[in-house]
């Protein structure tokens, strides 16, 4: 994961959904849709989405994905999806 906080953006970034814990140990701990990338770990939201609980994006649990939006700290925040090719 990248510690960077400040937006960085992305085009074309490729990885694999999961799920997993996010906040754990914290009042807010829970499960959260991940994307794993060769350049690191990040929890998966729309742009325009809500900040948690999304369930438009449980539709890519498992996919190979390709995003393109900003990387803020450990979360991108996606302006498109789309299912990788195979």
């Amino acid at each position: 994961m990248t510690t960077d906080t400040g937006p960085r953006r992305v085009d074309g970034l490729i990885g694999q959904v999961v799920a997993g814990p996010l906040g754990g140990g914290s009042k807010s701990e829970r499960q959260a849709l991940w994307i794993e990338t060769p350049q690191g770990r990040f929890v998966l939201r729309r742009k325009d989405g809500p900040s948690f609980g999304d369930a438009t994006l449980d539709r890519y649990l498992g996919q190979r994905v390709v995003c393109c939006g900003f990387v803020v700290g450990y979360t991108l925040l996606a302006e498109r999806i789309e299912v990788a090719p195979a």
